[in-house]
């Protein structure tokens, strides 16, 4: 019986990442581009670049939902320097079941979280932010 539910519930989440890919793949067209989703379960750590930035978090399913709290620095050579400085920043914040957040930087990329139902993973974008203005009225 556990081992079904287990293979139900791959499969669910399966379903789950298809179809939030199918719905993302058609607003990613008018938002930016997207990079490749992360995904990870609770207590996993992840790290990723955002523009010049680097982020490494973690999550915890809790609350209903995933409690994400992330480390935002310096990438690159400017993090040996920003390390003599301790310039990261930290964010956390509580991501709904079956909701996304997002966040935006200044220097262009943004970051999206998704929350699987049930908070059982978290799925991550990073992606470009496309500016959108209608066709000027003749």
């Amino acid at each position: 019986m556990s081992t079904s539910l287990s293979f139900k519930s791959l499969v669910a989440a399966a379903a789950l990442v298809i179809a939030g890919a199918a719905g993302l793949g058609t607003s990613a067209t008018h938002a930016g581009e997207f990079s490749s989703a992360t995904v990870v379960k609770p207590k996993a750590g992840l790290s990723f670049p955002v523009g010049s930035k680097q982020a490494v978090g973690y999550f915890l399913a809790e609350r209903g939902g995933c409690d994400l709290t992330l480390l935002i620095g310096e990438a690159g050579e400017a993090a040996s320097e920003a390390a003599k400085g301790g310039t990261a920043s930290r964010f956390s914040t509580l991501v709904a079941a079956g909701r996304t957040a997002r966040i935006d930087t200044a220097d262009g990329p943004s970051v999206e979280f998704f929350c699987s139902t049930g908070a059982s993973f978290l799925t991550t974008r990073v992606y470009e932010r496309v500016a959108y203005s209608t066709p000027a009225a003749r």
